[in-house]
């Protein structure tokens, strides 16, 4: 039996949070019931074990198709409106803030957990701020999100941290202060310290 599969966290492959399996895999011989049972776990919503903070644009896909991946964890969520949203929240610059405070290996390049993955705090349906995130996945999905560093040329950033801002219940103006913060960091900007504080000023 073969499977389809998210193979690639590149971010030439994965630009939009709406994305599509892209590798069709067969289990290796002898290993076919351990693929059965990933298989088994698979969903419309995927997020990243390790990301490239210079130049990767996601930490979260939507599938239409529910699937498993390599480098890409199966979130056990049971509705599609439930992948969409948390597809949007995961991709938030405050979801984006946690899990660079939980970077491990190499600081540009760092990967997680899965205990550090369920970490990450998620809003419920009851937050009044849970049909913003859907509306914010439903008008920015095909969007191309650019990196962190050209945060504030994006406008699918801006609309996911919109939503993002009333989940928490902050004002707009913080997050984004947030996102321009972020951006010039130099684990992010691949910019010197020095260089990120000029460019700023």
């Amino acid at each position: 039996m073969s499977y389809e599969a998210f193979w690639s966290i590149s971010s030439r492959v994965r630009t939009t949070m709406r994305g599509a399996p892209e590798q069709v895999i067969e289990p290796r011989p002898g290993k076919e019931h351990l693929a059965e049972r990933y298989w088994a776990q698979r969903s419309r919503l995927l997020v990243a074990n390790k990301h490239d903070t210079v130049s990767g644009r996601l930490v979260a896909v939507y599938s239409d198709t529910p699937s498993v991946g390599s480098g890409w964890v199966p979130v056990g969520v049971e509705e599609d409106i439930e992948a969409k949203s948390l597809c949007a929240w995961w991709n938030s610059t405050p979801v984006r803030l946690m899990l660079l405070n939980r970077r491990s290996k190499k600081l540009t390049y760092p990967s997680w957990s899965l205990d550090q993955l369920r970490s990450i705090p998620v809003p419920s349906p009851a937050n009044p701020g849970w049909e913003g995130l859907l509306a914010a996945y439903e008008q920015a999905c095909d969007i191309e999100l650019l990196p962190l560093r050209d945060g504030e040329k994006c406008e699918g950033r801006r609309i996911i941290d919109r939503a993002a801002a009333h989940v928490l219940g902050v004002p707009e103006s913080t997050i984004a202060d947030w996102r321009r913060r972020l951006a010039r960091e130099p684990t992010i900007s691949n910019r010197p310290a020095e260089a990120s504080a000029e460019q700023s000023s």
